[in-house]
């Protein structure tokens, strides 16, 4: 496992960096930046590297140069190419590595239309974690069947890792086809359409669509068992579950909020719950700094199924 993390850090991220900063992290210790989740890039402050439930600040000061550098970089020295993802807001580079931007935008006709200058850059490390939805899985399904799931946790906790890996399982162990709307590009880290993480062979991803679209589109043209999204929470999403649903797929999803009781606080999620949309919540947690899950419960009651040693 630190052999990969290993070359991932040192054949894929540091490579996307200016020349000052890749420096900088090459000089830090070992074990810190192989648990690196986030690099940070902020002219006239530090250098930080957050993972692992820690933030490390470097001493190397990043400035203007260091964020054109990095950008000239990860666009390949062609801008332009990647504007309509920058005005979104990020860009998903090879390897499925989430680079978040801020700075100046321009706005056209009430929509942002490009990223004008760059304030700071965001690098999100995509690390696959093969095993993370073991646990989960059994408690997941009743009689052989899947049953519509929604992961929670609060924002760090693994959401996203857990349902990466359960997406993988249920596709290559499970024996299920498996429909991803991926509208972020995290779950599978598509780059030009090809999934760079392990999503299953048996999974088909769309990428860069909007939830509730993506998630409909999948139904009508690819024909999935089980449809996969992150971050449900607006009523367009509701809407979308509930026409999948209607057409017999099962859902696995997740959410934010620490538990049922803050789930039910949200109006969409509350909806949803109320409304019997879902049979199981898995509920994450951090232990040491590591994501870990707390629970599985059966739903709609909320009863404790599993529970995890946090």
């Amino acid at each position: 496992m630190m052999l990969r993390q290993d070359s991932l850090i040192k054949g894929q991220v540091l490579p996307m960096l200016g020349a000052r900063p890749r420096k900088a992290l090459e000089s830090m210790e070992q074990e810190g930046l192989l648990l690196a989740e986030e690099i940070r890039l902020r002219p006239g402050h530090s250098l930080l590297v957050q993972g692992g439930g820690r933030e490390v600040w470097l001493p190397l000061t990043v400035n203007v140069e260091d964020l054109l550098e990095t950008m000239n970089i990860l666009s390949q020295y062609s801008y332009y190419a990647f504007a309509e993802q920058l005005a979104r807001g990020y860009i998903t580079v090879a390897g499925g590595h989430r680079i978040g931007v801020a700075g100046r935008v321009t706005v056209q006709k009430g929509r942002v239309a490009a990223l004008a200058e760059t304030g700071s850059i965001n690098i999100r490390i995509a690390r696959q974690v093969k095993g993370a939805g073991k646990t989960a899985l059994p408690w997941l399904f009743s009689r052989g069947q899947l049953l519509n799931t929604l992961i929670l946790a609060a924002p760090g906790c693994g959401k996203t890792t857990l349902l990466r890996d359960l997406i993988r399982l249920i596709s290559d162990e499970a024996g299920l086809t498996v429909g991803v709307a991926d509208e972020r590009s995290e779950l599978a880290g598509c780059y030009r359409g090809i999934p760079q993480l392990d999503a299953g062979r048996r999974t088909d991803v769309l990428d860069g669509c909007p939830r509730d679209q993506g998630l409909e589109m999948l139904v009508r043209s690819m024909g999935p068992q089980v449809v996969a999204a992150d971050e449900i929470g607006r009523r367009a999403d509701a809407r979308a579950l509930e026409n999948v649903l209607a057409a017999g797929v099962a859902v696995l999803t997740t959410a934010h909020a620490r538990d049922l009781a803050e789930a039910r606080q949200r109006p969409v999620l509350r909806g949803l719950l109320a409304e019997g949309y879902f049979q199981r919540a898995v509920i994450l947690g951090r232990r040491e700094g590591r994501p870990e899950i707390a629970g599985v419960a059966e739903l709609p009651g909320g009863k404790l199924i599993y529970r995890g040693e946090m």
